[in-house]
């Protein structure tokens, strides 16, 4: 079984679309997680019988591990402002079945979903990655599928933005079992609550500090200060 995960805060414009759409590929349960949305996003989910979970208030990173530690189930899930292709998710939900992560590698933006000045700091962000974890892996995309297994093995800690990029590092240094599904990112419906300067600072220092943190534990380890 999976649970499909949906973030939320101030979604009222594609919420309810995206509840529908998610109904007419997959009989899996879902489960909304929300940041206490001032508009109609929650009474939407509830009308369509969809249970609705909060948050902190704290970010994203925050919203997920709530939900994580609240679905009984293996997890997929994705942002619901319409930037991420929904009829895909039977493929994640099936990798799941043989792969601890599945990543929606974002392959294509449409309908310049992304300005260019982003498209260059979102590569810049990947090749970051692959040097410092020697893995490719888009470390920014919002549609991934994790097994509770994984979950419990992660131990997350991220509050905000930087979670994706904490399952990115944890995926590679765990050497975990990882399926890549090729994705399009569309244009989002509503206003982003990612604030490029503030949130890629943090995330690019994340991933500073999370290269340096495990490359010194296996330093301590190779020399036996840390016990396996």
């Amino acid at each position: 079984m999976v649970t499909i995960v949906l973030p939320t805060k101030n979604e009222e414009e594609s919420i309810g679309k995206t509840i529908d759409e998610i109904r007419s590929v997959t009989k899996e349960s879902m489960l909304v997680v929300d940041g206490h949305s001032k508009d109609r996003t929650v009474e939407i989910a509830k009308k369509r019988g969809v249970p609705v979970i909060y948050d902190h208030g704290l970010g994203k990173g925050e919203a997920l591990r709530t939900a994580f530690t609240h679905a009984k189930d293996d997890v997929v899930f994705l942002d619901v402002d319409g930037t991420y292709p929904i009829n895909l998710l039977p493929e994640f939900i099936d990798a799941l079945k043989t792969h601890d992560v599945v990543v929606g590698e974002r392959t294509k933006f449409l309908h310049k979903s992304l300005p260019r000045i982003f498209l260059v700091s979102d590569a810049v962000s990947r090749g970051i990655f692959r040097i410092l974890f020697g893995k490719r892996i888009d470390n920014l995309s919002g549609m991934r599928g994790i097994t509770k297994n994984a979950i419990k093995k992660m131990s997350l800690k991220s509050n905000g933005f930087t979670i994706e990029s904490e399952m990115a590092v944890k995926t590679a240094v765990y050497n975990m079992s990882l399926k890549k599904i090729p994705i399009t990112y569309d244009m989002r419906k509503g206003s982003s609550k990612f604030n490029p300067l503030t949130d890629g600072t943090k995330i690019f220092f994340f991933l500073m500090f999370s290269f340096f943190y495990y490359k010194l534990h296996s330093l301590m380890n190779f020399f036996g200060f840390v016990k396996n």
